[in-house]
């Protein structure tokens, strides 16, 4: 049963970041192919064509790989399954960035061609937005909608506080033998002796989590919405919604997550076997979940001016690394809308940008060095 429900995750994990990578270009916005910013040129259907189906063959034999290596390191090694899971989840992810970089590269080399070709002169004078629609009423909404899911993300902190107040309560009467880990099945498989490592790790884990996707959400509220001034109020009330659709998407990703990262450490000063339940909501619901958000965030792009006279800041091919990462010391916005796939990019070059990143990989490295200290 064990072994069942942790496959079973595996291959549901497993898929879902694979359907994400293959409709990388399907939920992009249409100003870019594979990363790189085409509107200002016509792509050739069938250099398309070749581009996509390369891309996509690649990653289906990257998963079909990266399943038998999942198995091979299971039944040789035995593996811990969570280990195992996180270990193929990177490879995969590898893979995946190596054949989008080889996709944008090719591209980019076509329209470097084009262009010389064409003898097409690029505009980027990005610091005037001729006919763009950057009025107070759109940061009005802005303004109102982030202020109310300031208060709602404040809810999931303070659960996240919570139950670290609660295990330091009972660290005191806590045994000197305690579970530290639980497998697929909700069952312990994993002891250590009694330590504020390892009692306290999935609380930093889980606080650290939690503020630092309230710190991107809140970024992506903000972000640069392009309106112009065709049917604009429509285009407001749109936004509106797409706005909050996003907003109570991101706040039940962040609870279905909690899920197991704010109650593992109860658990932990319990001594008691995690409920199935829980390990379904933290594990699968974070999935479907995910899928609103991301039809949220291409919504609230089709909201983007279709005029291609606009040159928008983050549309220069030179302050994108691969189409990956952002980095334009010019653009004060802390996030800008991605180029692969859906949802919004760091910029790399802005002050909070750097501080996020640095955050990210302090967090990373502790929680993954810790356990082995």
């Amino acid at each position: 049963m064990k072994n069942i429900i942790g496959d079973t995750v595996f291959i549901i994990i497993i898929l879902f970041i694979h359907l994400l990578f293959i409709s990388t270009q399907l939920i992009s916005s249409k100003d870019y192919f594979y990363g790189v910013y085409i509107r200002s040129i016509e792509l050739d259907d069938n250099f398309k064509n070749k581009i996509g189906k390369g891309f996509k063959f690649s990653l289906n034999k990257g998963l079909l790989i990266v399943i038998m290596i999942y198995f091979i390191v299971k039944f040789l090694f035995m593996l811990n399954t969570g280990i195992n899971i996180l270990l193929i989840s990177c490879i995969y992810l590898f893979i995946a960035y190596i054949n989008l970089k080889k996709a944008y590269t090719k591209v980019k080399e076509y329209k470097n061609k084009y262009i010389t070709e064409h003898n097409i002169e690029i505009n980027k004078k990005y610091d005037k937005f001729n006919n763009v629609y950057k009025d107070k009423e759109l940061t009005l909404i802005q303004n109102k909608v982030v202020k109310k899911f300031k208060v709602l993300f404040g809810v999931c902190v303070g659960l996240s506080i919570l139950s670290f107040l609660y295990v330091a309560i009972n660290y005191k009467s806590m045994p000197e033998t305690i579970i530290t880990h639980w497998g697929a099945n909700g069952e312990p498989d994993v002891f250590s002796r009694k330590s504020i490592k390892d009692v306290f790790l999935m609380n930093f884990i889980d606080l650290s989590m939690v503020i630092l996707l309230v710190y991107i959400f809140l970024g992506s509220l903000r972000s640069r919405i392009y309106i112009d001034n065709d049917k604009k109020d429509e285009k407001l009330i749109k936004a509106k919604k797409y706005l909050n659709g996003i907003g109570y998407s991101s706040l039940l990703l962040i609870l279905s997550m909690q899920s197991m990262t704010t109650v593992i450490p109860i658990y932990i000063v319990k001594q008691e076997n995690i409920p199935i339940a829980i390990v379904i909501i933290g594990c699968i619901v974070p999935i479907f979940i995910t899928v609103a958000l991301i039809y949220f965030y291409i919504m609230i792009t089709s909201l983007n001016t279709k005029d291609k006279s606009v040159y928008k800041m983050e549309s220069d091919d030179e302050k994108w690394i691969y189409g990956f990462i952002y980095y334009n010391k010019d653009d004060p916005q802390f996030l800008v809308q991605k180029r692969l796939g859906a949802g919004w990019s760091v910029n790399m070059a802005n002050p909070k940008g750097k501080i996020f990143t640095a955050l990210l990989f302090i967090i990373t490295v502790v929680s993954l060095v810790l356990p082995f200290i």
